[in-house]
């Protein structure tokens, strides 16, 4: 079907609006999250992810990833190398302010041994990018050195 003459700019408009309302009911609330490391901090081959709002009480989303590089042992995978880039996805109703954390978690006791927090604001259906450096945790486990 053809449209000419008055009709054509009317059908063009609606075509350009359903078109891009369209495209912002499928874009993700994303987060790419570039995680540096101190020369301190131990290998790391598991990574925890946590986006958690600031609302009273915070709503989280948090995710697990194992390094994906080839390690010397069997039942093992190699450490993750750093720089890093994460790319989160979390569901629309975390978007505001929140807090990113990324901790590295040892695989054996799955005790934390490097951690990095971040504010910022997340805008629902947008990609927001953000950066971390990890640092070790004490040995004791707490920020205190263990004395809780």
């Amino acid at each position: 079907m053809t449209f000419r003459g008055s009709h054509a700019f009317p059908v063009a408009v609606l075509a350009a609006a359903l078109s891009a309302g369209a495209g912002c009911a499928k874009d993700a609330t994303s987060l790419d999250v570039t995680v540096l490391a101190d020369s301190a901090v131990p290998p790391i081959l598991i990574l925890k992810s946590t986006v958690a709002t600031h609302d009273s009480p915070p709503r989280a989303s948090t995710s697990e990833r194992s390094s994906n590089y080839e390690g010397d042992a069997g039942d093992r995978p190699g450490p993750f190398v750093f720089p890093l880039q994460l790319s989160l996805t979390v569901d629309s109703s975390l978007a505001g302010f929140v807090t990113i954390t990324v901790e590295g978690i040892d695989w054996d006791t799955h005790a934390v041994t490097a951690t990095a927090a971040t504010s910022g604001a997340l805008v629902a259906g947008h990609r927001t990018v953000s950066l971390l450096t990890l640092s070790p945790v004490p040995s004791g486990g707490g920020a205190d050195g263990g004395t809780d």
